[in-house]
């Protein structure tokens, strides 16, 4: 079974690499359709706090709220707190309302 960037350990990651990360789970989360397998293969007990929060951001940014009644493994996604420090992905400015900021993450 290939080594999904989603379950790899983030030590000493840079804002690059969790860039990537956010734009491959943007990617399958965004066409959910696509990639409705993958999604229900997913195992959150395998995944990072920060990978969860990237991933509730995504959700939550583009109000797919309904994929984590959809698919029982993205439940607990719902009770996602924010990440103790920033996680910076980008340089970029984001409003202030922005879910990603609200999460603590610099997109």
């Amino acid at each position: 079974m290939e080594n999904k960037i989603y379950y790899e350990a983030q030590d000493n990651w840079t804002k690059d690499e969790y860039y990537y990360l956010h734009r491959c789970l943007h990617r399958i989360l965004f066409y959910y359709k696509k990639f409705s397998e993958e999604i229900r293969l997913f195992d959150l007990s395998k995944m990072t706090t920060e990978t969860k929060v990237l991933m509730y951001c995504i959700i939550k940014y583009y109000h797919y709220d309904f994929l984590m009644e959809q698919y029982d493994n993205l439940s607990e996604l719902a009770d996602t707190k924010p990440l103790k420090y920033k996680l910076v992905l980008d340089d970029s400015t984001i409003s202030e309302n922005d879910i990603y900021r609200q999460m603590n993450v610099i997109y």
